[in-house]
């Protein structure tokens, strides 16, 4: 069974049996102040702008039976 996700400039095909979802480094000590992202001298306010959509994203996934792969 095919799927559409929302997309521009068009809509994206995909099959939930055959495709997955992969999250990588998304681990509190490279997102939060004083951790090791922060350490290296990386400005953490910027890559937690990334946790709502990856989160809206990862909701998604869940709703449409994507197979789900956390690093």
């Amino acid at each position: 069974m095919v799927k559409l996700f929302k997309a521009e400039p068009f809509a994206l095909g995909f099959n939930p049996k055959t495709t997955a979802l992969i999250i990588i480094d998304m681990q509190r000590d490279f997102v939060e102040p004083g951790g090791f992202g922060e350490a290296l001298g990386n400005d953490v306010s910027l890559v937690r702008t990334a946790i709502e959509p990856c989160m809206a994203v990862l909701e998604a996934a869940r709703e449409a039976g994507l197979m789900v792969i956390h690093t």
